[in-house]
């Protein structure tokens, strides 16, 4: 019988690159597989819990007191069949708990579409969400997921939720606000780390100063960039250094600004927000301290979902010229002007590269305009630049990918065996329903 190992070596390389794929598949499946047994042992435990209960009190008005049983202690017998440590065990458990409370993820799992990962992004996404909702909302983010990554999914769901019950989205944003802690854990050689949990937009803000004064003189500077954000929390908390202004970019629908709706707005390395902290934001009525973080505010056609700027509203247009974006002329020299080099980058908000997260708002997270045709003979214009980060940058000019831009945007990427992947201009809103 041949060996496996001998017929990976003997497989074509498109062969080689299908079999990856179906062996994620197949292990998708197996861990699916392997969830529902440990779902089972939950159960019988719990089971045997209530008959242990019921032997001894019959009456239930004089149940004993509280006494372990054997469902609380199902993820540490679980570490010591896998071998591993209670916490694994114990998120494996939580994970095949929630996934099972959805019949569609957990269908979605069995088929091997989905993975692990993003099975427990998707059940941590709908915790407190009302089950009128949930159920929906589940198999909606395992069909999504199928293409996406992990952290893809986590936006998209996150944003869907909100819209879902804009209300309930506020109750539970004023429930985690409540949670905020800085903490300090002790590490090897004399270091520790410190952590904070913190508001989404004032944990933006600090991070954003602290970047903002790490990258001030860093040319010439020997220490990495990690090096210099450390130094520079240092240097603001002892007040050697004064903090410097910091941009923060909120894109809201125009009917949510106006008050009429409450659909999610979105910050850029924040993701999707209540309508209400969108609208707060771009009023400025939301800022720790207004004085140093200047808002930029986005406003979004709730019916396209394309960037605009309403007649009145004091708000930026992506582009210098206040044109559709589509209708910017090329121009004629290699390097973009300021607003075409901006509107590429509202457009893509990310690299273009398949499942890449890299933003690419600003020129300092080292990303790149990258024309597609390469130029002189690929004009400098908005159908030929795509915004990629200096790894993607570098792999779409190796000789064996391919890669199209369509004059909307619309990126498609050719691997070197023939297999070909689409990533889309950033959507900022969801299409609205069409049904």
């Amino acid at each position: 019988m041949t060996s496996k190992s001998a017929d990976v070596a003997e497989s074509g390389d498109a062969e080689l690159r299908t079999r990856l794929v179906e062996l994620e598949q197949a292990r998708n499946t197996l861990e699916a597989d392997q969830a529902a047994v440990i779902v089972e042992m939950h159960r019988r435990a719990e089971i045997e819990d209530a008959a242990r209960d019921a032997a001894l009190a019959p009456d239930p008005r004089s149940a004993p007191a509280h006494e372990a049983g054997m469902s609380e202690f199902v993820s540490d017998e679980i570490s010591v069949l896998l071998a591993c440590t209670r916490m694994s065990a114990a998120h494996r458990l939580e994970t095949a708990m929630r996934a099972t409370a959805h019949e569609s993820l957990m269908a979605a799992w069995r088929e091997g579409t989905i993975d692990a990962r993003k099975v427990s992004v998707i059940g941590d996404g709908l915790l407190d969400v009302d089950p009128a909702f949930a159920n929906t909302l589940a198999g909606e983010a395992a069909r999504y997921a199928t293409s996406r990554t992990a952290t893809q999914t986590r936006v998209w769901l996150a944003r869907r939720v909100i819209t879902a019950d804009p209300g309930m989205a506020e109750v539970r944003r004023a429930r985690a606000n409540e949670g905020r802690r800085v903490t300090l854990q002790p590490t090897a050689d004399g270091m520790a780390e410190l952590c904070a949990l913190l508001p989404g937009i004032q944990a933006r803000q600090a991070f954003d100063t602290i970047n903002a004064l790490a990258q001030a003189g860093a040319s010439g500077d020997a220490r990495t960039a990690d090096q210099r954000r450390a130094d520079a929390l240092m240097d603001l908390l002892t007040g050697r250094a004064e903090p410097p202004q910091v941009k923060i970019q909120v894109v809201v629908p125009a009917d949510t600004l106006a008050g009429d709706a409450d659909q999610p707005g979105w910050v850029q390395g924040l993701g999707p927000i209540t309508a209400r902290q969108a609208r707060d934001l771009a009023r400025g009525l939301s800022c720790p301290e207004p004085g140093r973080q200047k808002v930029r505010t986005l406003v979004v056609d709730p019916e396209t979902g394309a960037l605009t700027k309403p007649a009145g509203a004091q708000v930026t247009h992506p582009l210098a010229q206040d044109q559709p974006a589509q209708e910017v002329s090329s121009e004629p020299q290699y390097r973009p002007s300021v607003g075409l080099d901006r509107a590429v980058r509202e457009r893509d908000v990310t690299c273009r590269f398949p499942g890449c997260r890299r933003s690419a708002l600003t020129t300092a997270s080292g990303t790149d305009l990258d024309h597609t045709v390469p130029y002189p003979v690929g004009v400098t214009d908005w159908s030929n630049l795509a915004v990629l980060c200096r790894r993607h940058h570098r792999l779409k000019h190796s000789a064996s990918w391919q890669t199209e831009l369509s004059s909307d945007g619309v990126m498609t990427w050719t691997t070197p065996t023939g297999r070909r992947y689409v990533t889309e201009p950033w959507a900022y809103l969801e299409p609205p329903d069409t049904g």
